[in-house]
């Protein structure tokens, strides 16, 4: 059976300019707390820990990909153009090595599929769609006007805590600083709109950097923790969770 989500992320997308495939989680024995954001809470940076309440929570663990159907025919298209550039190994390395840093691949009969299966393939982020892939049970904790947040099952990160004036996040990963605001917009179309604020930790050698967004949606009021890790020569890792 296909998976529901294709795996693709597009983290500009996601934060609207500001700054995946995993197997569903299985179910939970014991039954926890749904968190109901249902009102906006003050998230500035100087109130984000005190805007999470103690408990443990069910989260949804979400993923950026294509539907089913869109993702069928990309696969399909992608099937044809990898037999045709095989036979024109030649053109396709000549050609790549002409087009300037960022430049699109121009459309050409030789790439084995026709010019509107070209422009819907360069357009797939026009596609893409939030999806719920499993869930999880995360803790949160509050101290010395700090907050905690376990996610034991979590893939990159497993323990946050927000400092009491929202300047740094400590995680089991090492410390992050405070990057800057998110504010909530239109381009924001996958997730809908969010205010958050984005932390971010750079390795010693910098070929590791670890990005956390914490925020809330303007709609469902409910709190998005989006984290990212990027490390040199290995593919980009990312995690959402919803609650």
């Amino acid at each position: 059976m296909k998976k529901r989500w294709a795996a693709a992320t597009f983290a500009a997308l996601v934060l609207a300019g500001c700054g995946s495939g995993e197997a569903e989680k299985g179910e939970k024995k014991e039954p926890v707390a749904e968190q109901e954001s249902v009102a906006k809470v003050d998230m500035s940076k100087e109130n984000l820990a005190k805007s999470f309440k103690e408990g443990t929570f069910k989260a949804d663990v979400m993923a950026i990909g294509l539907p089913k159907d869109i993702n069928e025919k990309v696969e399909k298209i992608t099937a044809a153009m990898q037999a045709s550039l095989a036979k024109n190994k030649e053109w396709h390395l000549e050609t790549l090595a002409g087009l300037a840093k960022g430049e699109k691949f121009p459309y050409d009969e030789k790439l084995g599929i026709t010019e509107d299966e070209y422009n819907f393939f360069t357009e797939l982020d026009q596609h893409m769609k939030l999806g719920k892939i499993g869930e999880s049970d995360i803790t949160i904790a509050k101290k010395d006007d700090q907050s905690t947040i376990e996610n034991p099952t979590a893939t990159i990160v497993k323990k946050l805590t927000i400092s009491a004036d929202g300047s740094t996040l400590q995680s089991d990963l090492g410390d992050l600083a405070y990057v800057e605001e998110i504010k909530a917009s239109d381009e924001q179309k996958i997730t809908g709109k969010w205010n958050g604020h984005i932390y971010r930790m750079y390795g010693d050698d910098t070929i590791q950097l670890l990005k956390v967004s914490i925020g809330q949606l303007e709609d469902s009021k409910k709190n998005i923790i989006y984290t990212e890790l990027y490390e040199e020569g290995k593919e980009k890792k990312d995690e959402i969770i919803m609650f």
